[in-house]
């Protein structure tokens, strides 16, 4: 196992985490939320969600507004 992918799963639970956090997820459309109705596939061993769209509202919009106006790009020197 590589060292860099238990940093690599970190990170991504740490977005993800943030993303819940920071976002209420709210539908988009409707969506069949069934488990037979709802997937793409009936007939298949895994259940795969037909797809849809979700909307991401900020749960503190004054938060993302410093935090898009604080955000600096660094650039590597090279």
């Amino acid at each position: 196992m590589c060292a860099g992918s238990l940093l690599a799963n970190r990170e991504l639970y740490l977005v993800f985490i943030r993303m819940i956090n920071s976002f209420e997820i709210q539908k988009f459309d409707d969506v069949d939320c069934h488990p037979v109705r709802g997937n793409a596939d009936p007939t298949s061993l895994v259940s795969m969600p037909k797809r849809y769209k979700a909307k991401f509202v900020p749960r503190k919009l004054s938060a993302l507004e410093k935090a898009l106006r604080d955000f600096k790009v660094v650039e590597q020197g090279g």
